[in-house]
């Protein structure tokens, strides 16, 4: 992480933009100063700004047992268990291997603190290059960028996008794979979050996720999601009780009927970090609920089944997670995660709707110094779908990271 001050920033950037035109008759140093000076004006109050991220570059091999590759793109850059391919009638060959190298996991992040007369205001953004959809390998491999986080905090209060107060973020296993263990709660979102203590409480935006209509996300509801979470933490780690609830609702065209219906459901989390000595640590997850569709599992599965007569039938759905990491040495460190997650779809979904994700990752990383690692990791995914047929993922994936 490295902090700068805003007139220097300012003046970095003008300087680039300027590229440096006529700087054989006027030495550099000079030139910086006189930037400083008419930068000056920039520098609102009593702000801090800090900026950080990191380059990721991936090597990626991946065998599938029923099909060529990932049924959707994004499934080659990190593990996305719906996108396992899955040969409904059981005949399918092994495909072939499939090779893959990107850099989208690459992220910036900017921060910033101002001292007010109402207290701290803290801001925060950050953009990676994943599953943008813009960009392609023919030529340049360019790829644009999207937010990952943008908010504001003040004192008790966030308001903005960040990850879902329902998801405790240090509970997911380090992986070289971008998200890992399949079962993990894994949610960003616009919200309104109060913190007290220990008590966190949240409004967040809502989406419905639903089988049997014609589309996938409806963006019907009349009221967010309710999310409340209690932690403990102490030398010995975290562990953090989560609790949500929300409307599933569609508007939309069945069997040439108008429809306009809504449920309301609910999804638990027991999750934390527990420390093993002084270095080694185990994480864990355990998420159940009759609504926590997109909540897990990178939406594998939906929230509910729309039935003949327009009906919504909720989705009980359960998923658990476990990882250990442990220290070879201070450069050496593994992690290891299993993880499981199954829905009790209703009678009438389709043969092919998911209802088993399982998945496993061993990795090994060496810290050659403290910006730079370089690891490798073996993962497993499998991928069952109603009528008992799967699918499965081998893939091995060599990572550089540079956090800077």
């Amino acid at each position: 992480m490295t902090a700068i001050k805003p007139k220097y920033l300012c003046a970095a950037v003008a300087l680039a933009h300027a590229g440096l035109v006529g700087a054989d008759t006027i030495a550099l140093e000079e030139r910086i100063v006189v930037l400083e000076e008419k930068m000056e004006g920039y520098q609102k109050g009593n702000t801090q700004l800090d900026f950080g991220g990191f380059i990721k570059a991936d090597t990626i091999y991946s065998k599938y047992s029923d099909g060529e590759h990932a049924t959707a793109d994004v499934g080659e850059d990190f593990m996305v268990p719906s996108t396992i391919p899955v040969d409904p009638t059981g005949m399918a060959d092994d495909g072939s291997g499939k090779f893959n190298m990107h850099a989208k996991q690459s992220r910036f992040w900017l921060k910033s603190s101002t001292m007010t007369s109402a207290g701290e205001i803290r801001g925060h953004i950050e953009i990676d290059f994943q599953t943008t959809g813009q960009g392609d390998e023919r030529i340049s491999n360019s790829y644009a960028p999207r937010i990952r986080h943008a908010y504001v905090a003040w004192e008790e209060w966030l308001f903005g996008q960040t990850w879902s107060t329902f998801f405790n973020v240090s509970a997911l296993p380090e992986t070289l794979d971008f998200v890992g263990a399949a079962g993990t709660v894994f949610e960003r979102q616009p919200q309104i979050r109060y913190t007290t203590g220990p008590l966190m409480l949240a409004l967040e935006n809502p989406s419905t996720t639903l089988y049997g209509g014609s589309t996938n996300e409806y963006d019907d509801n009349s009221v967010p999601d309710v999310v409340a979470r209690y932690n403990l933490d102490g030398d010995w780690g975290n562990v953090s009780l989560a609790a949500m609830g929300r409307e599933l609702k569609y508007q939309d065209t069945i069997g040439g009927v108008e429809q306009d219906e809504s449920e309301y459901g609910y999804g638990l989390s027991l999750a934390g970090r527990l420390m093993v000595g002084a270095m080694d640590d185990i994480r864990f997850q355990v998420n159940y609920g009759n609504a926590l569709g997109r909540y897990t599992t990178l939406n594998a599965f939906r929230a509910g089944q729309i039935q003949a007569d327009g009906d919504i039938e909720l989705i009980d759905q359960w998923s658990g997670v476990l990882a250990l990491r442990h220290h070879w040495s201070d450069q050496w460190r593994s992690n290891f995660a299993v993880s499981v997650s199954e829905a009790d779809n209703p009678a009438d979904v389709a043969d092919t709707t998911n209802k088993t994700i399982q998945s496993a990752h061993a990795n090994l990383i060496w810290q050659v110094a403290k910006p730079l690692s370089l690891g490798g990791e073996l993962i497993y995914g499998d991928r069952e779908i109603e009528n008992g047929e799967d699918g499965d993922l081998k893939r091995v994936q060599f990572t550089a990271k540079y956090a800077f």
